[in-house]
């Protein structure tokens, strides 16, 4: 009798992650992922009930790794969560783009967790938490984004960061 091997629930999630990471969400299928580790598609129905739970997996992973990073520094101000949440996406510039970008599941995930960050800052606005938060989140994505495909001039920070200033004081 011939022995098989065993794929192991962390082999899939594994190979899901890099198989997002090198070609995004659009090739998240059992046979691609598969393709990956490389097994069959049995083990990877056999450790999930479907791709949905695989994907849950994954977000959850991710956003597990981005709330780590928020909390390991700290950020008590509204420069600094933006410098941590461009620091976030040029250390795992991949990641962002897939996650953070890509799937909207996902953004919304990682949309709430930042908020939590935004809510604990003693800001000074006329606007409610949400709205104030909602334009903040729009300029922190595209910052980041540009930050990674190294189209962010840093001597802007001031300017842009001023901006969003007076912007949530109005």
């Amino acid at each position: 009798m011939v022995r098989t091997k065993r794929v192991q629930r962390n082999h899939i999630i594994d190979g899901a992650y890099k198989l997002i990471i090198k070609d995004g969400f659009k090739k998240f299928h059992a046979r691609n992922i598969a393709q990956q580790i490389p097994c069959s598609t049995q083990p990877i129905y056999r450790e999930f009930e479907n791709l949905s739970e695989l994907k849950t997996v994954l977000t959850s992973r991710v956003l597990a790794k981005y709330t780590d990073f928020l909390d390991d520094h700290l950020p008590n101000s509204l420069d600094q969560l933006t410098n941590v949440i461009v620091d976030y996406s040029l250390d795992y510039p991949e990641e962002f783009q897939r996650f953070f970008l890509q799937d909207n599941e996902t953004m919304i995930q990682i949309k709430e967790a930042t908020k939590k960050y935004f809510d604990q800052l003693d800001l000074k606005h006329s606007y409610d938490n949400t709205q104030a938060f909602d334009l903040y989140w729009q300029y922190i994505i595209g910052k980041a984004a540009l930050a990674g495909q190294d189209r962010y001039y840093a001597n802007c920070d001031e300017r842009s960061q001023e901006l969003i200033k007076l912007l949530l004081s109005n």
